[in-house]
């Protein structure tokens, strides 16, 4: 009884590393994905130029996102402190910038 709930745990192991390992192929799939529109909207000048710095810095926040949640575990148990740091830092960063443009 006690070989069959080590089997069964070792497996449940298995599959959660397996699983893990997946998500971080896929997010890294992604992430190479948004570097490659990025590239291309530089490079082939299919983006008109008033919308390509927009456009870049979408890009740009959508992969720290997905780079923070998949490689920095953001997502698990636990990580509401770093999250609730992080959030502050974006927030008091968007504060700071936003009143530089209006100073400038």
């Amino acid at each position: 009884m006690k070989a069959n709930a080590e089997q069964t745990k070792n497996q449940t192991a298995v599959q959660t590393s397996q699983e893990s390992a997946w998500k971080h192929v896929t997010s890294f799939a992604v992430m190479i994905v948004l570097t490659a529109i990025a590239f291309a909207a530089v490079a082939t000048n299919l983006v008109p130029s008033h919308l390509l710095v927009p456009l870049l810095l979408t890009l740009a926040a959508v992969q720290v996102v997905v780079q923070l949640y998949t490689f920095m575990h953001l997502n698990q148990k636990g990580s509401g402190f770093p999250v609730a740091f992080m959030a502050s830092g974006i927030f008091i960063g968007v504060i700071s910038a936003v009143a530089l443009m209006i100073l400038v």
